[in-house]
C-alpha cells in the first residue's frame, strides 16, 4: 500500500475518543480511510443527525492537522505505526475478525515467525506466582521466544522484565497510548522495553488509561501470542478476559493449578474445569510448547562434570524454588554435604540461590 494512503489509516487511528466500533461504521459509510478524511461537510453532518454523535470529534480533528501533520507529530514523539494493509502489520493479528485498524507502537512490532507466550496474571500476586512467572519468561527468552503482556503491576510486569534481563525480547500492549506512562511506576520498564522489544497499543497517541479499554486491550495480547499462560487469577479477572479471548481466537491456555479456597487460584481452576492446559512446571510447558527444550536441557547438564552428590542435588533442582532443608529431605545429604554440592552447582551456573536458603536450577 502506498505511502499516502497509510497516512490517511494513522490520521483515522489518531483520532482520540474514536474507537474501532466507530471506525468501522464511518470506514462501512465511506469505503477508506481516505474516503472518511475527504468526506464532505455535509455527508459527514448527515451522519451525526442520524445518532452518530462521534462525528463530532472526526470534524474537530480533521480541522487539527492534515495527516501528514498527525504523522509528523507521531514521529517527533517516537511513535510509529502501521495499518492492517501495510505488509509489516503484525501477521498474527490479521487473522482475528475483529483485528485493530491500526497499530501505534514505539520500539518495533513482534517478528510473526518467532513464537511468542503471553503470561498474564494477578496485579496483586504471591511471591510463589510472581518467581513462577519470572522462571517461566526466563526459559522462554533463552529458548528464543518473546514475551507478551501489558506491563501491568505483578505477574505481566515481572514476567516482562524477567524475559528482559535474561537478554530476551518483550512487548507489552497498553489500555492507552503509547506515548502514557501507565502504570506511572514502571517507566523504567516501559523504556527496556522499547529497547529490547516495543510497546503497542490500538489507541490514539495520548488516550488516558480507562478502566474501558483494557478488555479490548487484553484480545490484542493474546492476538499476538501463541500460547497463552495464566498464573493467578481471580474470579471476573482481566486474565480471564485475555483466556477467553485466546480460545475463541484458537490460541492455547495454560493455567496454573491452586487450591481451591485460594482467591488468586479461583479463576486459574476455573479455566482448567473449561478445558485449559494444566501449567504444573515451566519444565513441562517448555518441554510441550519448544521443540529441542528438552534435549537442550539436557545437553547443558552433561557438558559439565559433576561429582555423585552434586549430580544428585542437580536433578532434586527444578525451576520452581526448592527450600534447603526439601532438598536435604530427598536427597538424604547431610547439611555440609549439600551446602557443598549446591556451592559447586552455583560455581558452574547451573543453580542459583533466589532467596536465603531456596535454590533453582540454571
Amino acid at each position: 500500500m502506498g505511502q499516502d494512503l497509510e497516512l490517511y489509516w494513522e490520521w483515522l487511528c489518531s483520532i482520540s475518543g474514536l474507537y474501532r466500533t466507530q471506525q468501522e461504521i464511518l470506514l462501512r459509510c465511506f469505503g477508506s480511510a481516505q474516503g472518511v478524511y475527504c468526506a464532505s461537510q455535509a455527508e459527514l453532518s448527515h451522519l451525526q443527525k442520524r445518532g452518530c454523535a462521534f462525528v463530532k470529534k472526526v470534524l474537530e480533528f480533521r480541522a487539527a492537522g492534515s495527516p501528514e501533520e498527525i504523522a509528523h507529530r507521531n514521529r517527533e514523539k517516537g511513535i510509529l505505526f502501521r495499518s492492517c494493509r501495510h505488509r509489516e502489520y503484525p501477521q498474527k493479528l490479521l487473522e482475528l475478525e475483529d483485528r485493530p485498524y491500526g497499530i501505534f507502537y514505539r520500539g518495533r512490532l513482534p517478528d510473526g515467525q518467532k513464537k511468542s507466550v503471553a503470561i498474564v496474571g494477578a496485579r496483586l500476586c504471591t511471591y510463589r506466582g510472581k518467581e513462577l512467572a519470572e522462571q517461566l519468561a526466563e526459559e522462554i527468552a533463552r529458548a528464543g521466544g518473546a514475551v507478551v503482556s501489558g506491563a501491568a503491576y505483578g505477574i505481566d510486569g515481572a514476567a516482562q522484565w524477567a524475559a528482559l534481563e535474561a537478554g530476551g525480547e518483550s512487548f507489552a500492549v497498553l489500555g492507552c497510548g503509547v506515548d502514557v506512562c501507565y502504570p506511572a511506576s514502571h517507566q523504567l520498564l516501559l523504556e527496556r522495553l522499547v529497547k529490547s522489544g516495543g510497546v503497542l497499543s490500538e489507541l490514539a497517541p495520548g488516550t488516558r488509561p480507562l478502566r474501558m479499554h483494557f478488555p479490548a486491550r487484553n484480545r490484542i495480547i493474546s492476538g499476538l501470542s501463541d500460547v497463552v499462560a495464566v498464573i493467578e487469577a481471580r474470579k471476573k479477572s482481566g486474565s480471564l478476559i485475555t483466556a477467553g479471548f485466546a480460545a475463541a481466537q484458537g490460541r492455547t491456555v495454560f493455567s496454573v493449578p491452586g487450591r481451591p479456597q485460594d482467591e488468586l487460584s479461583e479463576g486459574c481452576n476455573e479455566l482448567i474445569a473449561q478445558g485449559a492446559n494444566v501449567l504444573l512446571s515451566v519444565e513441562t510447558f517448555m518441554d510441550t510448547n519448544f521443540s529441542g527444550y528438552k534435549k537442550k536441557r539436557n545437553k547443558l547438564s552433561e557438558d559439565f562434570a559433576l561429582a555423585p552428590a552434586e549430580k544428585l542435588v542437580y536433578s532434586s533442582l527444578g525451576l520452581q524454588s526448592r527450600s534447603l532443608w526439601e532438598l536435604e529431605a530427598c536427597t538424604a545429604l547431610s547439611l555440609a554435604e549439600l551446602g557443598d554440592a549446591l556451592l559447586a552447582l552455583e560455581m558452574k551456573g547451573l543453580a542459583k540461590e533466589t532467596q536465603r536458603n531456596y535454590y533453582v536450577r540454571v
